[in-house]
């Protein structure tokens, strides 16, 4: 697991305390404190990306060219909704779970979405899905692969912490980064499937 933050940064270079910001100071230390709490929460993730995951698979054979994607949203233990990419320029995973939460009348407010690959943050046939988690009041997002899509690329998630939703990384990566492997050989070869969207 990985998590990048005001924390992240700062362990992975030679600033110190002092040098940061007001506002990167208030976040490190929010994440030093929290730090414990996410550890001890790895276990339920990786329940619940195992998850996603297998309803990710459900996409197979009917998304292409778009990446295999699932989502489960979490609170307090509960699976509040989930999602998958069904077909292609069908709904994203997030959409459809988000969907299914606003049919049934579920307040996702500070719930927390496990994704298999990052969310989008752009429009294409689908509307940003980082839209969608920061109008439902998330709290916190857990991703497995990143988008390698220069589109999005660590952008969605940049954008979920700009706005103040934590975000975990890493978890179950190499199972995330499996299932897409043929995707990510065309976003980053240019051979293969096309791009997502």
């Amino acid at each position: 697991m990985r998590r990048r933050t005001a924390m992240g940064r700062m362990t992975g270079s030679r600033l110190s305390i002092y040098e940061m910001s007001h506002g990167d100071f208030e976040m490190w230390d929010r994440n030093r404190r929290n730090m414990l709490g996410t550890m001890d929460d790895m276990p339920q993730y990786r329940k619940y990306m195992t998850q996603a995951l297998e309803l990710a698979h459900k996409g197979a054979g009917w998304v292409n060219p778009n990446p295999l994607v699932g989502t489960v949203v979490v609170r307090d233990g509960e699976i509040l909704a989930a999602g998958y990419h069904d077909r292609y320029r069908g709904p994203h995973a997030e959409r459809m779970a988000f969907d299914y939460a606003d049919k049934h009348g579920i307040d996702m407010h500070g719930a927390t979405v496990i994704d298999t690959l990052e969310p989008c943050c752009h429009v294409g046939s689908q509307p940003a899905c980082t839209d969608l988690i920061l109008s439902h009041g998330i709290t916190r997002v857990v991703v497995g692969s990143i988008d390698p899509n220069p589109i999005v690329a660590g952008k969605g998630l940049r954008i979920l912490e700009e706005n103040g939703v934590e975000v975990v990384y890493d978890v179950m990566r190499a199972e995330c980064d499996a299932i897409n492997r043929h995707f990510f050989r065309y976003i980053t070869t240019g051979m293969g499937v096309r791009t997502k969207c």
